[in-house]
């Protein structure tokens, strides 16, 4: 991403999500830090490395919101996004706006946005449309596109206008000064050319529009603790894993006036697990695979992401375009 051609072997990496022969060699920048895949998949083999039931691209399951914690979330919820749940408890807004770690990471679940009155939303990568369902709860006018058919279907099924494919295949009206907001949680790492990308998505903002992205950091101290069996490489599928200051820089190159990196809170528990599951089944000893130990390191990360964004698990970038925004000529 920075142009440097100085780098060095992370190693080798397997897929975890499905059985494979192949090797992935992962490499960093010794300038940026970010982390990258070469080789890898091409166009005619990506959709390979996608064959399996994708977490969230199923059918949603109807959680169970019963009991005081659910209450008290939706409270919170109601009070910060202006969100209608049901059965919500006011108390909610004042506890957890107390305890720093899970207000975090309930300002999170809404994508650090404000409430809106019919302003238009795109999620990139939308999946089965979650976050389409939850914006519109905030009012926004809110749609999805997504490259897989599987999630296409779940969110047409849910009646959530969706478009299949690419922001290329957005109808050409979409395409340039039109989406007050746009979101990319976890589908940025997936691009070939994030910083075309980038170029694209502020082109498609209108004046004063928002960026939301969220996407894994390669310094996070789980990436350090693990390894390659750390989650997040997911491997061949995460192409690039940019470092912090590196995306900032190539927010502010795509035109974004205000680039912010934001505190992330509690969000590891699952990431950890999961990472010590990987390990375990590659036959790593000691502690790697130790589920103690993956409890036990993700209470520390948690308090460490509630007061830096440097090693938390996830990098978060809200990015905002200037109402008097030059545009680049097509």
């Amino acid at each position: 991403l920075c142009g440097s051609n100085d780098r060095h072997s992370l190693g080798v990496a397997k897929d975890a999500m499905q059985a494979s022969a192949d090797d992935w060699p992962l490499w960093r920048c010794s300038r940026c830090r970010s982390a990258w895949l070469d080789p890898r998949p091409d166009d005619a083999s990506i959709s390979a490395a996608y064959d399996f039931d994708y977490m969230t691209h199923r059918a949603p399951q109807t959680p169970s919101r019963e009991g005081r914690m659910a209450s008290l979330i939706d409270g919170y919820l109601n009070y910060r996004f202006k969100t209608k749940r049901e059965a919500a408890s006011r108390l909610g807004a004042v506890i957890f706006s107390l305890i720093l770690p899970l207000r975090l990471k309930l300002n999170y679940f809404g994508r650090h946005l404000s409430p809106s009155r019919g302003g238009r939303l795109l999620d990139v990568g939308c999946g089965n449309g979650d976050f389409v369902v939850l914006a519109k709860t905030m009012g926004w006018a809110a749609e999805g596109v997504d490259p897989d058919e599987a999630a296409i279907k779940v969110c047409r099924n849910r009646g959530i206008v969706v478009t299949h494919g690419f922001i290329e295949d957005l109808p050409q009206e979409q395409r340039h000064l039109y989406w007050h907001a746009i979101t990319m949680s976890h589908s940025l790492e997936h691009v070939v050319d994030p910083q075309n990308m980038l170029k694209n998505v502020f082109d498609m903002l209108a004046p004063g529009g928002t960026l939301w992205i969220g996407l894994p950091n390669p310094e996070a101290i789980g990436a350090r603790f693990y390894g390659l069996d750390w989650e997040s490489y997911d491997v061949p599928r995460h192409l690039t894993l940019p470092a912090i200051d590196i995306l900032k820089k190539v927010c502010l190159d795509a035109g974004f006036e205000l680039v912010e990196a934001r505190n992330r809170g509690a969000h590891t528990r699952r990431l950890y697990k999961r990472s010590a599951e990987i390990a375990r089944a590659r036959a790593k000893k000691g502690i790697r695979g130790s589920a103690v130990a993956a409890r036990l390191l993700s209470i520390i990360a948690d308090l460490l992401a509630t007061i830096s964004v440097r090693y938390a698990e996830e990098t978060v970038i809200v990015a905002r375009k200037a109402y008097d925004a030059p545009q680049r000529s097509s």
